[in-house]
């Protein structure tokens, strides 16, 4: 039996808007707006030129209801060229795409053997295709609401014998950070199923999580990151399958436009200009590596630096220069998502009074307050990083949102709704104000320049 390839990919999300970057003004939104379209033409593209025999899509091929029909035409023309070229396609729905009213109407293309593309929300649906000397069986279920909470996994059937058996399952398995539980299982449930390839969406990130010597259990990843946390490339995977019908898997990128983090330590520099040369290098580097693609990096100064409170003042004109250098550098390749500026003061002793004496009061002061936001203890000689630990930042959080809420609201139009300077709603933009407003009052509070 000659190898055979099938093409795993998921969570494409069409036409799912790239956050936190359309709003900005110098934004390339040609680019960042059809992002995921091209992304799939890529994935189409790939399957006809590496020849695959099937291609399986794990759920969330849309981004929820379609604003108009032209999303799931979109579909259908590409699922069209898939067939059109003899590639039968196997899809389930997941959280994004459960099943609704207006998937129902969208009549969908017939694969090759004139069976259905998308496989059934009532119950395990089980597709076989005979691929010239490989007997290919594709279990999976399509998600009938959104919130699938339940266990899936133990109504797919036992393998079929003498065929490739392969599993399809929109699921987050025993749990990820930062991801719902839905349709939770264990790779041991899965290893146990006896099948050869697990396809699995729902989870962004790129990774394999078989039980050893079990069948492979793939997260393939999206295939375009839509955000800055989800960086670096997105594709999609091809699996070869040999004479055993053991498999190798390859990932393919199919993103066109790439996120991408620059952190940047500030500890060993000597001036400000040092940090743009630090981006300039981070930046001729990256683009070796991301081909044609739009790059979008979001730069992120760290570190204990005697520059602390140079950067903070200056963060205007620094934020300006990052952005000339990504266009130098970039020649129109490049677009600045956002400058984080994450530094401390260095340790110094306590500020001394006229006399010459040690004046630790204000500083104590600061100390205390802050420890009162958190548990109401009175300790001092708190570290600037540590005056709001992760565990306690809920509380230091409200009492910002008390003491800034009444002046939002006097503030003028232009700074408000989404261009407010702060939004008391997103707990990660008011934990970075915390930590940079305690940062700046205990440096402005110790010597220095």
């Amino acid at each position: 039996m000659a190898s055979h390839k099938i093409l795993h990919a998921a969570d494409i999300h069409l036409d799912s808007p790239l956050r936190n970057l359309t709003k900005y003004e110098d934004a390339p939104a040609d680019q960042i707006r059809g992002a995921s379209r091209r992304a799939l033409e890529n994935m189409v593209q790939l399957a006809m030129d590496q020849q695959v025999d099937l291609v399986v899509i794990a759920g969330d091929l849309y981004d929820g209801d379609w604003p108009d029909q032209n999303t799931g035409l979109f579909f259908v023309a590409q699922a069209r060229r898939l067939i059109d070229a003899g590639i039968p396609i196997a899809v389930i729905r997941g959280n994004h795409d459960a099943f609704n009213k207006m998937t129902l109407n969208l009549r969908l293309p017939k694969n090759p053997d004139g069976s259905e593309v998308m496989l059934s929300e009532k119950t395990v649906d089980t597709r076989e295709f005979d691929f010239d000397g490989l007997a290919v069986a594709v279990h999976g279920r399509s998600y009938r609401k959104q919130h699938e909470r339940g266990d899936l996994v133990k109504d797919y059937p036992q393998p079929i014998s003498g065929q490739f058996n392969l599993g399809l399952l929109h699921t987050s398995l025993t749990g990820f950070e930062g991801h719902t539980a839905y349709a939770p299982c264990s790779p041991q449930q899965l290893a146990d199923f006896g099948y050869d390839y697990w396809a699995l969406g729902h989870i962004h990130q790129r990774g394999e999580h078989q039980i050893e010597g079990s069948a492979p259990v793939v997260f393939s990843g999206n295939v375009q990151g839509r955000k800055i946390n989800e960086p670096g490339a997105k594709g999609c995977v091809i699996v070869d399958i040999d004479s055993r019908g053991e498999t190798t898997r390859t990932f393919h990128p199919l993103d066109v436009v790439r996120f991408e983090w620059c952190r940047i330590d500030a500890s060993e520099a000597k001036r400000i200009d040092d940090i743009a040369d630090q981006y300039e290098q981070w930046l001729e580097t990256k683009l070796e590596e991301v081909d044609d693609r739009l790059l979008v990096p979001r730069v992120e100064i760290t570190g204990t630096t005697q520059l602390h409170r140079k950067l903070g003042r200056q963060y205007e004109s620094i934020e300006a220069s990052l952005r000339s250098v990504s266009i130098n550098t970039g020649g129109g390749q490049v677009w600045l998502e956002k400058f984080k500026l994450r530094t401390n003061q260095p340790q110094q002793s306590a500020a001394t009074d006229s006399t010459g004496q040690v004046d630790q009061g204000a500083i104590a002061s600061v100390t205390a307050v802050v420890n009162e936001l958190k548990n109401g203890s009175k300790s001092s000689g708190v570290s600037a990083g540590e005056l709001f630990p992760e565990d306690d930042q809920s509380v230091a959080s409200d009492w910002v949102k008390e003491e800034l809420s009444l002046l939002m609201t006097k503030m003028p139009k232009e700074l408000s709704g989404e261009n407010a300077v702060v939004n008391l709603d997103n707990e990660v933009e008011l934990q970075e104000w915390i930590e940079q407003a305690t940062g700046e009052l205990m440096g402005r509070l110790q010597p220095g320049e």
